[in-house]
C-alpha cells in the first residue's frame, strides 16, 4: 500500500468536497496512533493518504488515541472509523505537495 503525506488543510478540503470516503486510525506501536484516510484524486482514483508535520514533513502521530479521536471528530465530523490494532510499518510514504 502506498501512503501519500498532505498536510491538515488538505484533508479539510477533500472534506469539504466530499472526497472523502473513509477513514481509519492504525496503531504502529504503544502511544504511536495514524490517522489514514482513503480519498479519490483529482484524476478519480482512489488514494491512501495520511498528514504529515509541515515543518518536518514526516508523518504526524498522536501519541493519544483519545486526543486523534475528538479531532477527527471535531475537524472533519467523521462519525465513524476503523481501527486497526496491529501494529504495522508503513511501507512506502509519498508525499504530496499537490492537491491529491
Amino acid at each position: 500500500m502506498k501512503v501519500f503525506l498532505i498536510q491538515q488543510k488538505q484533508i479539510e478540503e477533500l472534506n469539504d468536497q466530499g472526497k472523502l470516503l473513509g477513514t481509519s486510525i492504525q496503531r504502529f506501536e504503544e502511544k504511536k496512533w495514524v490517522p489514514l484516510f482513503r480519498v479519490v484524486s483529482e484524476d478519480g482514483q482512489q488514494v491512501t493518504c495520511s498528514l504529515r508535520v509541515k515543518d518536518t514533513g514526516e508523518v504526524r502521530i498522536w501519541a493519544d488515541l483519545r486526543l486523534l479521536a475528538e479531532w477527527l471528530r471535531e475537524k472533519l465530523a467523521i462519525q465513524r472509523c476503523e481501527l486497526l490494532l496491529n501494529d504495522f510499518e508503513i511501507p512506502e510514504i509519498g508525499v504530496s505537495n499537490e492537491q491529491i
